[in-house]
């Protein structure tokens, strides 16, 4: 599989649809089945995991030992979650609960994070890069933390 790189800027039509970009759709392995498990993520994003991909995470997370913490993540998590394949023009379905939670109205910036994709509303998103003045710390930071692990 290939790795979602990128952002693109795309509008929600009346029906919740929005674009996956030829990119990212075409770094699906065919056990996705062209289906994006979408849920909430942290910083009122939604994220797309491919169907395997999720699969994978999925049986992770029913694996946890059963904690206060772990089952309140998954009532967030699984509250919010759908399964949506990819229509004949490559777009995927967000539900109305799914925007209202995450703050989509009508434009959005799609990320490409590696293993998933994030679903910004645009404004939000550029608040949030408007508002990420600690960059360099961010940056050095991790340096710092990889050639630990080293």
């Amino acid at each position: 599989m290939g790795r979602f790189r990128g952002s693109f800027d795309y509008s929600i039509d009346a029906k919740g649809r929005v674009n996956i970009p030829a990119k990212f759709r075409k770094c699906l392995n065919p056990e996705a089945d062209e289906t994006f498990v979408v849920v909430r993520g942290p910083t009122n994003c939604l994220r797309a995991y491919p169907q395997d991909l999720w699969d994978a995470y999925e049986d992770e997370l029913a694996s946890r030992p059963e904690t206060p913490e772990t089952l309140r993540h998954k009532r967030l998590l699984f509250s919010l979650l759908s399964d949506s394949t990819l229509d004949s023009q490559g777009r995927i379905t967000l539900t109305a609960k799914q925007m209202v939670v995450s703050g989509i109205k009508k434009e959005v910036t799609l990320i490409g994070q590696s293993n998933y994709i994030e679903i910004w509303d645009r404004v939000k998103y550029e608040e949030y890069l408007l508002s990420a003045d600690d960059f360099d710390e961010m940056f050095f930071q991790s340096v710092e933390a990889g050639l630990k692990s080293q």
